[in-house]
C-alpha cells in the first residue's frame, strides 16, 4: 500500500477552480488512475497562506512526517502549490529525495521518480519565481508612479491627520475610490506646537522631559518618545512646500518630483526595503539616492521658515552631540523595574566614594528621569547594593536548587495535562473530520446541480469557516504540548546555571549578566526616599507570591552585612539587636531561610538568625557557651558535646551538622 500525503495551498475561500477541496480531489483521482488503487491519503491544507515562504502551519507538519519517513509520495496539484520561491523549493525537494519520498504535480504532470523529472520541477520552479518576482516588481513601479504624482499610497496615518475615502474618475473615465489625509485641526496645533517648542528648548531630549513633566500623550493614551518626536519634527508632510523647502530636500540627496505652491506639502517614499536577514525579514534602510519626495495633494500646515529653522537645529545637534563610552556594565538592566510605576529603571553616574575613590553608580526611574519626579518620585537604588543582593539571593537559589526544580517541572505539568488535551485534540479532529466530509459531499453535489449553487456554496463557506476554527483549536493545543515540551527541555540549562550560582560571587560580571537573565524574570525597587528601600526578586516560572524573594530595607542591611564579611562577631558587636530585627510574627523571619548553609560556619549563623537569637541569647538558651558560639560563626570547629546540645534544644537531627 503507497503512503501518500496531498497538500493544498490557496491565498483565501472562493469554492471555484482550483479551490482547496478542488485540488485535493484531482490529486487522488490522479494517484488513484495513474499510481495505484491501494493508497493511504493523508490531506494537509494550508488556506490563507502565501506561496512566497514556507513559514505555514501545515507544510511544517508535512515536511516533519516526510522526516519521519511517514510517507511514500507527495502530490500536489501544481508546482507553486507547494513554493514559488527556487531556494525553498529547492530545500524542500533535497527533504523529499533524502527520504525516499516522490514528489508529483499533476498540472504539470512531473514526478521525481525520474531524472527527467527532477530537472522539468526545477526549471518551472524558476519560472514560478520569476512570475512572482515580476509581479510583485510591477506592483512597486505602479506604487512608486502613484506616489511621484504625490498620492497618498496608505500606511501609519501621521498624527495632525485623518484618513478619508474620495471618488474619483480615472482616465478611462472609471469612478474609483482611494485614501486620502485631511487635517485634523486639534492634533495639527500639536504639531505646531512641538515645531516651536523644540526651537525654544534646542534639543529632542529637552522636549522629551517637557512631553513628560506635562503629560502630553498621543491619540492612543501613550507619552510620546523621542523616536515619535524626532519622526514628526522631521517629517515634510506638515510644511506648505516652496523653493526653499524643495532645496533644502535636494542638498540632503532627496530626489523631488513636483512644482511646489506654498500650499501643499511632501511627502517622502522609497525609504526602507524588506530584506531577509537570518531567516527573518526585517527593515532595512535604503541608499540615499533612492529615496524620494513629492509634492503631494495633501494640504501642509506649517510655515516653511518655521519647519527649515527646525532640520537646522537637529543638523546643528547632530554636529554637538558628545558620544559617550560605556562606563558601567550594568548587571539589572532590563530586569530592574520601578515599584511604584513599573517601568525600567536605567544607571545614571553618581560621585566619587570619599571612602574608596571609586565612582558610584545607581538606578534610576526611566519615568522619574524624563518627567524630573513629576510622573514618579521612586527614589534611586544603589548598584553595587542591589546587584550584590541579587547575587546573593542566587547563591542562595543554587542550595535549594532541587526544590526549585521539582517545583517548576511541577508547575509545568499542571498547566497542560497530556491525557486531557489528547482526548479534547480527538475530539476536534473527529469533528474536523466530519466537517469536511460534508464539504467534500456539497462539492460533489455542486458539480451535477447548478441551480442551487448558491445555497450550495454559502454551505460550503459556513462549514469551511467551521473548520478553520476548528484547525485554529488544534493548532493551540498543539502549541501548548510544544510549549510545555519546551519547558522541561529549558529546565536543564536551569539546573546548568543554577550550579554555576553556587559560584556566581567568582564569575565575571558577562558570566553573571547570563545568568540573570535567564533565571530572573522582574526585581522591583520599592524606595523609602531615605536612601534605603524593599526590592522584591520574581524568579522565572514562578508565579506564586510566595516563592518570591521580599526584602525590607532592615533585612537588606542584614544580608548585606552578611555577604561583604565573614566576622559574624564583628557584625554584631557593630549592629545591635534592634537595629537587625524588626518585629516578626512567630519570632522568626522568613527572609533568613535565604541564607547560605554550605558549611557548619554558615549551618549555625543561619540557625540563629531564623529564630532571632543575638549571639548571648542563642549561648544561654543551648548552653554552649558565649566564646564558643562566636568562634563556631568564623570557622572553627564545633565539638560534638555543643552540636548535641544545640540539636536537641531546636529539636532537630545531628546529621545536620558536617
Amino acid at each position: 500500500m503507497k503512503r501518500v500525503a496531498v497538500y493544498s495551498r490557496k491565498s483565501k475561500f472562493t469554492g471555484k477552480g482550483d479551490s482547496i477541496e478542488n485540488q485535493i480531489e484531482m490529486c487522488k483521482e490522479y494517484i488513484t488512475n495513474n499510481i495505484s488503487k491501494d493508497v493511504e491519503f493523508t490531506i494537509y491544507e494550508d488556506e490563507g497562506f502565501s506561496g512566497g515562504n514556507l513559514d505555514r502551519p501545515k507544510f511544517k507538519k508535512l515536511i516533519a512526517a516526510i522526516k519521519n519517513k511517514k510517507f511514500d509520495i507527495l502530490v500536489c496539484y501544481r508546482l507553486d502549490r507547494i513554493s514559488r520561491n527556487v531556494a525553498d523549493f529547492s530545500s524542500t525537494l533535497e527533504v523529499l529525495q533524502s527520504n525516499n519520498c516522490s514528489f508529483v504535480s499533476i498540472k504539470e504532470q512531473f514526478d521525481t521518480s525520474s531524472p527527467m523529472g527532477r530537472a522539468m520541477i526545477y526549471i518551472a520552479s524558476v519560472f514560478a519565481q520569476l512570475e512572482r518576482e515580476t509581479i510583485a516588481e510591477r506592483v512597486k513601479d505602479n506604487m512608486i508612479e502613484i506616489a511621484k504624482n504625490g498620492k497618498w499610497t496608505g500606511g501609519k496615518i501621521p498624527v495632525g491627520f485623518n484618513s478619508e475615502k474620495i471618488e474619483y474618475v480615472d482616465e478611462n473615465g472609471l469612478t474609483r475610490v482611494a485614501p486620502n489625509l485631511v487635517i485634523n485641526n486639534k492634533e495639527m496645533e500639536l504639531v505646531k506646537f512641538l515645531y516651536e517648542k523644540y526651537l525654544e528648548l534646542g534639543s529632542l531630549h529637552k522636549l522629551e522631559v517637557y512631553i513628560h513633566e506635562n503629560n502630553i500623550r498621543s491619540r492612543n493614551d501613550i507619552l510620546y518618545e523621542k523616536s515619535s518626536l524626532k519622526t514628526i519634527l522631521q517629517n515634510p508632510i506638515y510644511v506648505k512646500a516652496n523653493n526653499a523647502v524643495i532645496n533644502y530636500l535636494k542638498n540632503s540627496k532627496w530626489n523631488v518630483y513636483g512644482d511646489p505652491d506654498n500650499i501643499h506639502s511632501l511627502l517622502t517614499y522609497n525609504k526602507t526595503e524588506q530584506i531577509k536577514k537570518d531567516g527573518k525579514y526585517t527593515k532595512s534602510k535604503k541608499d540615499l539616492s533612492e529615496r524620494f519626495a513629492a509634492v503631494s495633494s495633501i494640504k501642509g500646515y506649517i510655515e516653511p521658515d518655521l519647519w527649515l529653522a527646525v532640520q537646522r537645529q537637529f543638523e546643528k545637534n547632530k554636529n554637538t552631540f558628545p558620544r559617550l563610552g560605556k562606563t558601567h556594565n550594568a548587571l539589572l538592566v532590563g530586569k530592574l523595574r520601578c515599584g511604584k510605576c513599573k517601568e525600567y529603571m536605567l544607571v545614571s553616574h553618581g560621585r566619587i566614594s570619599k571612602v574608596t575613590g571609586q565612582k558610584l553608580f545607581y538606578y534610576t526611574c526611566s519615568l522619574k528621569r524624563k518627567s524630573h519626579k513629576k510622573l514618579c518620585n521612586n527614589g534611586n537604588a544603589k548598584a553595587g547594593d542591589i546587584e550584590n543582593l541579587v547575587l546573593l539571593s542566587l547563591k542562595q537559589l543554587s542550595l535549594n536548587k532541587k526544590k526549585f526544580i521539582l517545583n517548576l517541572r511541577n508547575r509545568y505539568k499542571s498547566n497542560a495535562s497530556d491525557e486531557n488535551m489528547d482526548l479534547e485534540k480527538l475530539s476536534l479532529l473527529k469533528s474536523l473530520k466530519e466537517k469536511k466530509s460534508q464539504i467534500n459531499n456539497l462539492v460533489t453535489k455542486l458539480s451535477l446541480c447548478d441551480s442551487i449553487d448558491d445555497i450550495l456554496l454559502h454551505r460550503i463557506k459556513l462549514l469551511k469557516d467551521e473548520c478553520i476554527a476548528i484547525e485554529k483549536n488544534i493548532n493551540n493545543l498543539e502549541s501548548k504540548a510544544l510549549n510545555l515540551k519546551n519547558s522541561l527541555l529549558n529546565l536543564d540549562l536551569i539546573d546548568e546555571l543554577l550550579d554555576k550560582c553556587a559560584i556566581i560571587d567568582t564569575l565575571d560580571r558577562s558570566q553573571q549578566k547570563l545568568i540573570i537573565d535567564n533565571l530572573i524574570d522582574t526585581i522591583y525597587w520599592y524606595s523609602d526616599n531615605t536612601g534605603k528601600g524593599n526590592i522584591e526578586i520574581k524568579f522565572v516560572g514562578i508565579e506564586d507570591e510566595q516563592k518570591e524573594f521580599k526584602f525590607t530595607s532592615e533585612e537588606m542591611k542584614q544580608l548585606m552585612l552578611h555577604f561583604y564579611s565573614d566576622s559574624t562577631c564583628y557584625e554584631n558587636k557593630k549592629a545591635t539587636f534592634s537595629e537587625v530585627f524588626k518585629p516578626i510574627e512567630n519570632s522568626q523571619s522568613n527572609i533568613y531561610i535565604m541564607l547560605p548553609e554550605s558549611n557548619n560556619k554558615e549551618k549555625i549563623y543561619k540557625l540563629r538568625m531564623i529564630n532571632g537569637l543575638t549571639q548571648k541569647q542563642f549561648a544561654l538558651r543551648t548552653g554552649i557557651g558565649y566564646s564558643s558560639l562566636c568562634k563556631y560563626e568564623i570557622g572553627y570547629a564545633i565539638s560534638k558535646k555543643n552540636i548535641s546540645k544545640i540539636c536537641s534544644y531546636f529539636n532537630i537531627s545531628e546529621n545536620y551538622f558536617d
